[in-house]
């Protein structure tokens, strides 16, 4: 086995310890806060270097446009979030840290909970996958609207700069800001009126854009494929009737973009 696993393994087992100890004499059902708290004494106690929810900024061109902050960063290499609630993680926790594995291109995140009878240590990878980029463009081919091949700028810069593996919030947020640097309008999450049998049920507000009002674009990110965003990108085309949508997935390691 390689000298650098042996040497996570052995820092992962003393955290654990750490984390165990924590417990034990804070005691059960605290908040997330006063964990935090006694890790970072335990930590200094135990002399291993630290920092705690050190910011780490996201830029588009030289605009700060999202900031993570991981709880711990031990010895400037493991990446440790802390939660304390009485159940189980979530899919927003493993995002949560992923996020941060991805910025600092680590290879190793743990993700622990308090908050249960028994501390729990989910040791979590991040590969650095190769990212791909699939492109299918055939429905504009033939538009003459000046706003597409702005839209498509963005698109291909953001996947420049991001590549794949953030989660949701933080695409959105990097992505809405460079349409809005190329003096793009953006509508968000739009309102519809809805009907079942000929008659009003109420009005629903639509997870998408519109651009320009006359591109609608749907987004997800980490999902296997863009399937889901191409049948919800033509229901929304009707919905709001407009003539050009894209639909767009970050994924993990592909992010796929279609124009319809």
């Amino acid at each position: 086995m390689p000298h650098e696993k042996l040497i996570e393994k052995d820092k992962t087992y003393l955290v654990r310890k750490g984390l165990f100890h924590v417990q034990n004499e804070v005691g059960l059902g605290k908040s997330e806060e006063v964990y935090h708290q006694a890790l970072k004494r335990w930590l200094s106690k135990n002399e291993i270097p630290y920092e705690s929810k050190p910011p780490h900024t996201l830029f588009v061109g030289k605009d700060p446009v999202h900031t993570l902050y991981p709880d711990f960063v031990l010895w400037d290499k493991l990446v440790l979030e802390l939660k304390s609630r009485p159940r189980r993680f979530v899919d927003k926790d493993w995002v949560q840290i992923t996020n941060y594995l991805k910025f600092r291109n680590e290879k190793l995140g743990l993700l622990v909970n308090m908050g249960l009878q028994q501390v729990v240590v989910e040791r979590v990878l991040w590969p650095n996958p190769d990212s791909k980029l699939e492109e299918n463009w055939k429905a504009w081919q033939d538009a003459s609207s000046q706003t597409l091949p702005h839209i498509r700028a963005a698109f291909l810069q953001h996947f420049a700069d991001h590549q794949t593996g953030y989660g949701a919030e933080i695409n959105q947020k990097l992505f809405l800001h460079r349409l809005r640097n190329k003096n793009l309008s953006v509508c968000c999450n739009p309102i519809v009126d809805c009907s079942y049998d000929g008659t009003h049920i109420g009005k629903s507000s639509l997870d998408t854009w519109i651009v320009e009002e006359e591109v609608v674009i749907c987004q997800t990110s980490l999902f296997n494929d863009n399937d889901f965003n191409r049948l919800r990108t033509r229901s929304f085309m009707k919905d709001l009737n407009l003539p050009r949508g894209l639909s767009v997935n970050s994924g993990k390691k592909l992010s796929q973009i279609e124009a319809h």
